[in-house]
């Protein structure tokens, strides 16, 4: 009766929210049942690699973000009248498009993009480096990442004050998160997060002997996310092409990939990594909350019904339950959520 009386709350308290299949909603479990956490960080809307997004939320099934330290309000509009602050909103629209299909959440920082920047130090400079910095130190202390990932390279390689601005401020913050004498700006009181490692994506363009360089060192992790996900039935590249595509004002349409993707990371600070990014993360569902938790999330896994949603209930609710004993106010809310949207569309 209790598990019939918490469904029907939820079902009151929740909005309608669209159809999944089944496919979908078992990827949404094994998002839930990880504890596995990556933020990705750049300059403007459409810096991200979509691509790799994709691969780290649907493939690796981390909870992933990309942090876009502008809205892009300083940029061009190849569709629409809209400058300045208006196409901030327009641009960040489009990032949210683009994160409802690769999977990620997104997050800003109080930086305005003032266009073309010279230098690190000018946009420091512009953006009032401390409060920027405050910002990126409370989306790391929030949302726990593992490792953090840089679009570009912290020097002149980077080919815009902003791009450099963008992988120093990962370096810094990382840092400073861990750090109990560091204050927020706004005074805010949120309990100190060590991220392991922060490596930059990079890529050919960058250095055309890239393939060559990485074997075997030590300094780069590479990585084939072009893979074929035979549950939603399309590849990570795919997937984060359609999600490229959502930078319409940025003329970012791109033609649907398919097949070999390669993607190097260098690493910048921290602890090198020899596999993979999540090799040094210690959460588990165990410790968190419980062994008869971290079963039952395998289980569940382990036994999802895709003919009939409405069979797993009963399990999410017995899982639901026990999300609530989670002590991490923030990582509470957000598994709690998650397993009511899945109980809802279940």
């Amino acid at each position: 009766m209790r598990y019939f009386c918490t469904f029907l709350i939820t079902l009151l308290l929740l909005p309608a929210v669209a159809q999944k299949t089944t496919s979908e909603l078992y990827m949404d479990l094994q998002k839930m049942a990880s504890l596995k956490r990556v933020l990705y960080l750049a300059a403007h809307p459409d810096d991200e690699n979509t691509r790799a997004l994709a691969w780290l939320s649907l493939g690796e099934n981390a909870e992933t973000a990309y942090l876009s330290l502008t809205r892009g309000d300083g940029g061009q509009n190849l569709i629409g009248e809209e400058l300045g602050a208006s196409l901030g909103i327009l641009r960040s629209q489009e990032l949210l498009a683009a994160r409802n299909i690769d999977h990620a959440q997104q997050f800003f920082s109080r930086a305005v993009d003032f266009g073309y920047s010279r230098s690190a130090e000018e946009s420091f400079k512009k953006w009032q480096k401390e409060e920027v910095l405050s910002d990126v130190v409370r989306v790391i202390r929030k949302f726990k990442p593992d490792v953090i990932i840089t679009r570009f390279p912290p020097d002149e390689r980077a080919g815009h004050g902003h791009h450099t601005a963008s992988a120093m401020l990962a370096i810094e913050a990382a840092k400073l998160a861990n750090d109990k004498n560091y204050k927020l700006s706004d005074g805010s009181l949120i309990e100190t997060w060590e991220t392991t490692s922060v490596y930059w994506n990079s890529s050919v363009w960058w250095d055309k002997d890239l393939p060559e360089k990485t074997k075997d060192n030590p300094d780069y992790l590479t990585f084939d996310i072009g893979a074929f996900n035979s549950t939603l039935g399309k590849s990570y590249n795919e997937i984060g092409t359609l999600a490229r595509s959502q930078h319409k004002c940025q003329g970012f349409g791109s033609i649907i990939e398919r097949g070999e993707r390669i993607e190097y990371f260098q690493h910048l600070s921290g602890n090198k990594l020899k596999d993979n990014f999540f090799e040094n993360s210690k959460r588990n569902w165990t410790d968190l909350v419980s062994l008869d938790l971290e079963n039952e999330f395998n289980q569940l896994v382990e036994d999802f019904d895709f003919r009939d949603a409405s069979q797993n209930i009963p399990a999410l609710l017995s899982i639901y339950n026990q999300l609530d004993k989670i002590q991490d106010p923030l990582l509470k809310k957000e598994k709690m959520e998650q397993c009511q949207e899945l109980i809802t569309n279940c």
